[in-house]
């Protein structure tokens, strides 16, 4: 009994300690992690915990403001910025994400990728990545230095412990989890047309290549279409094909708009931590073509029956599509697909276990 009563004392204070969040980029871009941030401002403000978002816009001087090299910048002044903060005395609960606290304490960090592990599997292509290595320094003393570490998936986590040697009993994997009553099941396969979608940067990590070998097959079909969903401009070899639509500067409110027009989300990603539009696509009734990566990996080994395995080449595609949408459409099943989005993979879960993660070492 004494041991509930302090549970329960703990849980109630932990509602009257302020948490900082901290996040670089705040809310502001579609970014799969400025979403799950503002998802985690919003749950825990409904639990009644006082929530300040901490950015590079509230606490940076201009005089710092280094446009792309702010990365960089915003790390070591935001680290400083919490220490002066503890320094007067003031008692918090720090949520950082990634790189963003090397020489500060936090709590809990998110961690949702590895740079390191992002060099590791673009190795082939030759390029030299000294930003991205800086990021993975920054990356490797933000979680050396933290409490906790929460990895979005169990990739992540290794990365963590092999490349970075952070001590596995304080990494957690803790599954990235989307609000899934803001996506509808519109019909799909329903017309004489299969509609491909991508949603995602354009650039190589993302499977820009073999995107584009994808467009330019479907330019030539009759049976198929493609929409694309990104918040960066597309490259000329995307441009003024037939078949395909480029939506531009979609909100993450607005994504659902974008699952409406697809029956098959494509991720040709060569990495990803545990990309939120897998488990967006599924909770839309859409069904999934993916690498071996983040979520999509998951469920690959899970046998999950609403994802499959893309081709290795994209030249493989044409031919093995058929077959692979065939079973696709077979498993769909809208209603299945959103209910086990919500149970596994909801928003509630992921907060509550990085709340939980909090309150285990608050200050």
């Amino acid at each position: 009994m004494a041991r509930h009563t302090n549970s329960t004392q703990a849980a109630v204070s932990v509602h009257r300690i302020p948490v900082f969040l901290i996040s670089r980029n705040g809310v502001r871009t579609a970014g799969g992690v400025e979403r799950v941030v503002q998802l985690v401002q919003e749950a825990l403000s409904r639990d009644g915990i006082g929530v300040t978002l901490v950015d590079e816009a509230s606490i940076t001087p201009p005089w710092l403001a280094f446009g792309r090299f702010g990365q960089f910048v915003f790390p070591v002044w935001v680290s400083l910025w919490l220490w002066c903060k503890r320094l007067a005395g003031r008692r918090f609960i720090t949520i950082s994400n990634s790189s963003y606290t090397p020489l500060y304490p936090a709590e809990v960090i998110i961690v949702h990728g590895s740079a390191a592990g992002y060099i590791k599997a673009l190795a082939g292509t030759g390029k030299r990545f000294l930003g991205m290595r800086m990021m993975a320094c920054l990356e490797a003393m933000s979680m050396r230095a933290a409490k906790r570490v929460a990895c979005v998936s169990e990739t992540v986590r290794d990365f963590a412990v092999d490349l970075y040697q952070i001590a596995p009993g304080k990494c957690e994997v803790v599954h990235n989890g989307i609000d899934t009553s803001i996506f509808r099941q519109t019909p799909k396969f329903s017309g004489n047309r299969v509609r491909l979608g991508f949603a995602g940067r354009l650039e190589f990590g993302k499977g820009l290549p073999y995107l584009i070998e994808i467009a330019r097959w479907v330019e030539l079909q009759k049976d198929f279409s493609l929409v694309i969903a990104t918040i960066n401009d597309a490259p000329p070899e995307l441009a003024n094909l037939a078949n395909v639509t480029i939506m531009k500067q979609v909100s993450p409110e607005n994504m659902g708009q974008f699952y409406d027009k697809i029956d098959v989300f494509l991720l040709p990603s060569l990495f990803e931590g545990f990309e939120l539009v897998t488990l967006e696509a599924i909770a839309s009734g859409v069904c999934v073509l993916g690498t071996q990566v983040g979520a999509c990996k998951l469920f690959l080994e899970q046998g999950n029956p609403w994802v499959r395995e893309l081709p290795r080449h994209p030249a493989d595609f044409p031919r093995a599509a058929p077959a692979l949408i065939g079973e696709l459409r077979k498993n769909y099943n809208p209603q299945a697909m959103n209910t086990f989005m919500s149970v596994h993979f909801s928003t509630e879960r992921f907060t509550t276990q990085i709340r939980r993660m909090a309150l285990e070492v608050q200050p």
